[in-house]
């Protein structure tokens, strides 16, 4: 009876044990990605549904890109919990099951391990989903371990579908991916009116996909990820300015803090291992992911924060085009405007003659005039850190042509 009372109580320590290593009673995740939407982005626009997960959840503005800031490697980092030195998705040509690559490990055909193909081993049984917008999400998939994978022609028509799914069949774990905030940056530039319309438009897609979560009566076991692959700059991305690199995360949900700004630094590959830690599963040895503990009730921040200075949003050139490069050529004189990044605190700083700005320097109060052709340069300063530069060159000429 001694022996069968131990062996009770140790069973039950070891249970115990099990769950304070991870989040309780998660039994659904849903991610909804958002493609091109930077955080400068998501601060400028008017997201009243976004905001009420950022108030009721924990999150992050700076959920670091992988490089290059393009889609492929970006969506394909948060399925495979690693990098493309581990998956070879350099590009946006990239896709699942091309066996070109000498992967650092392989599944049985022919892959990196995938946070499907995780969840299909662990947990044979599960619900798994992929509802996508971009035709190039369906490259990355191995389509044979989802029960369900659609593209979509439209962001509404992705959003529906996948608030359907989930009403009928309560997955363990779904991805939905939206498109049109990119489409907008590319056509109009990002933080251009239709870019911020465009943010503003899949805050009520996003909502429809909560509600369901909601109808479906599995809001109190279901952990939401939102989260961008990419920001922009002008009308593209792929480079390594601020708002390219830095995207929001949100968890919301069952077991995640309230209100709560994660200081933990976050990668595009930690989103696969974000959803192996909610549902229980042990990740793959391969995988450089690591979970983003600190947005769970009960988790601390690690230990070893690297938080000497803070890297700022860089401000901006006004611009009516959202072409590149800032400034431009102009008669007789030009007037410079000097935008303050969005969500940020600090004193805006700059040079006219080209080089860096310091601490130093004349800080921005108000549009100048310049009549010569000039080089200015702006960066942000805070008490606790300062953004890297960015240039303008605007070039003056008289009435006839020539150079001022």
């Amino acid at each position: 009876m001694k022996r069968i009372l131990a062996i009770t109580l140790c069973a039950a320590l070891a249970a115990c044990q099990l769950q304070s290593r991870y989040p309780r009673g998660i039994e659904h995740v849903v991610v909804i990605g958002i493609d091109g939407l930077s955080s400068t982005g998501l601060h400028a626009s008017a997201t009243p549904f976004l905001d009420s997960l950022l108030r009721r959840g924990a999150y992050s503005y700076t959920a670091r890109c992988i490089l290059p800031s393009v889609s492929t490697p970006n969506w394909n980092a948060m399925l495979c919990g690693a990098g493309p030195e581990a998956t070879g998705a350099i590009d946006n040509s990239w896709h699942a099951n091309d066996f070109d690559f000498p992967y650092p490990v392989m599944s049985r055909d022919r892959s990196f391990p995938n946070i499907f193909r995780i969840l299909r081993e662990q947990r044979p049984e599960a619900e798994l989903g992929a509802i996508y917008q971009w035709g190039g999400f369906a490259d990355m998939l191995e389509r044979s371990l989802l029960n369900e994978s659609k593209s979509c022609a439209s962001q509404l028509e992705a959003a529906q579908q996948a608030a359907e799914y989930i009403t009928a069949k309560k997955p363990t774990f779904l991805f939905v991916q939206l498109d049109d905030v990119d489409h907008a940056g590319h056509e109009s530039g990002h933080l251009s009116p239709d870019y911020l319309h465009a943010v503003g438009e899949v805050d009520g897609h996003v909502r429809l996909i909560v509600d369901a979560i909601h109808s479906a009566g599995i809001a109190d076991n279901t952990l939401i990820i939102v989260v961008g692959d990419h920001g922009g700059v002008f009308h593209g991305h792929g480079g390594i300015a601020y708002d390219e690199l830095n995207t929001p995360i949100i968890f919301a949900g069952k077991g995640v803090k309230q209100g709560y700004a994660i200081q933990q630094t976050i990668y595009k590959y930690d989103l696969a291992a974000d959803v192996a830690f909610a549902l229980r599963l042990k990740a793959p040895q391969a995988w450089t992911g690591r979970p983003t503990k600190p947005a769970y009730a009960g988790f601390d921040e690690p230990d070893n924060l690297w938080q000497e200075v803070d890297v700022l949003p860089s401000p901006r050139f006004a611009s009516q085009t959202f072409q590149p490069p800032y400034g431009g050529t102009f008669v007789d004189s030009a007037t410079v405007a000097i935008l303050p990044p969005e969500g940020v605190q600090g004193v805006v700083r700059y040079t006219t003659d080209g080089s860096t700005p310091t601490t130093e320097s004349p800080a921005y109060a108000a549009p100048f005039t310049v009549d010569t052709t000039t080089v200015v340069c702006a960066k942000l300063f805070s008490d606790n850190g300062e953004s890297v530069k960015v240039k303008a060159v605007y070039e003056i000429t008289n009435s006839n042509g020539g150079k001022r």
